[in-house]
């Protein structure tokens, strides 16, 4: 059994020689996805957090926020503990038998953290798009397509983790090759399939529901593209999600498991780490409005744009009139601010009710000012 362990984990191509010692694993690109993707996480965790604690006002979608980040730091130790050793993109023959029993109890813990951080993350999105584009009392083909959502996420992730954990009894086997005897009564493969296809529904559905409302608003092109680039993000968690399954495919029909594991790894990372960034984004701005001289910064880079913008020889155009007394500075066409904001953009024209609008407020130049509506 000894010498069993000392060999190849894989048969390597004729012609190839394994060496344990140096894998051929790649360490400084799994450093660096590590190190980039936990900044940007927590600094758009820290970023809402901070945004709801001057507003005064928290929600569940904050909490979800932080439960998620908390699961996804244990796989981000995972991952870093992988590219230790062996590295990012090894080649399973260059590990011995002996070490494999530690990478699959490691893949399977990411699994079984996947499910709940992915869970939170989701249906914090869902519920914020609740807030943000359902009228206040009102239960529209909207509101029922993200119930539905929400709720399959939550039934589906517990169910999916649950059946992870307990996929063989006794567990061992789940990461022991060669543990015996064992009953493994889940199929695993199907089971991955069916969630790369739920986050495929659900991910378009985050992508394109902010989308298809915006363009039926009722307003000017500057303002819809606005509030739309302030969604755009999604179209990352789309991108990574997709490329994750690709590469998870390729898992399935190859015996490398080690080497294509590392492709679906990244693209976890990374579709986790955009749906941070939707939540953490439209945050920002009044949380940068509490940085002293910020809005001195702002003014200079505005004054720079306007300048580059204006031809020369040419006076400045006459502000347009003012048919209501502004509370603070007039605003540029992409700034935003956002939290415990109430009638900004009307939806009349997709529900023909007002909606309350928590944690976004656009404000866009180029359009004759009016009293604040509702999105």
């Amino acid at each position: 059994m000894s010498s069993l362990m000392e060999e190849p984990a894989l048969d390597p191509p004729p012609g190839v020689t394994p060496n344990f010692i140096d894998t051929g694993g790649d360490h400084a690109v799994g450093y660096g996805i590590i190190i980039a993707s936990s900044l940007i996480s927590t600094l758009a965790v820290v970023a809402r957090l901070v945004s709801s604690a001057i507003a005064k006002k928290f929600v569940i979608e904050d909490f979800l926020m932080v439960a998620a980040l908390g699961v996804f730091a244990g796989n981000q130790y995972i991952t870093y503990d992988l590219t230790i050793y062996p590295g990012m993109w090894t080649h399973q023959w260059n590990i011995q038998n002996g070490f494999l029993p530690h990478f699959l109890y490691n893949i399977h813990l990411g699994a079984v953290f996947y499910g709940p951080c992915a869970m939170c993350i989701k249906v914090a999105i869902l519920v914020n798009w609740l807030r943000v584009f359902v009228p206040r009392d009102q239960r529209n083909h909207i509101w029922w397509i993200l119930q539905i959502l929400i709720w399959t996420n939550v039934v589906f992730y517990i169910i999916t983790t649950l059946t992870e954990i307990f996929r063989c009894w006794p567990r061992q086997a789940i990461w022991d090759p060669w543990f015996e005897p064992v009953h493994c009564p889940v199929d695993v493969e199907a089971q991955n399939i069916a969630t790369s296809v739920l986050n495929f529904i659900s991910d378009t559905t985050i992508l394109a529901m902010p989308q298809w409302i915006i363009w039926k608003l009722q307003l000017s092109a500057s303002r819809k593209w606005g509030l739309s680039l302030l969604f755009v993000i999604g179209v990352g968690a789309w991108v990574f999600g997709v490329v994750r399954t690709v590469y998870f495919v390729k898992l399935l029909s190859s015996e490398d498991v080690t080497y294509q594991m590392s492709g679906v790894a990244i693209w976890t990372i990374w579709e986790i780490t955009t749906g941070f960034l939707i939540m953490g984004i439209p945050a920002i701005p009044r949380v940068v409005k509490t940085i002293p001289k910020s809005d001195s910064i702002v003014s200079f880079f505005r004054s720079l744009t306007s300048r580059g913008s204006q031809p020369s020889g040419e006076s400045p155009a006459a502000p347009p009139r003012q048919f209501y007394k502004p509370t603070s500075r007039r605003r540029g066409l992409w700034e935003i601010t956002d939290l415990d904001t109430h009638d900004l953009v009307s939806m009349s024209s997709v529900d023909g009710a007002n909606n309350d609008v928590t944690h976004l407020r656009v404000e866009l130049a180029g359009d004759q000012p009016s009293k604040q509506q509702t999105v």
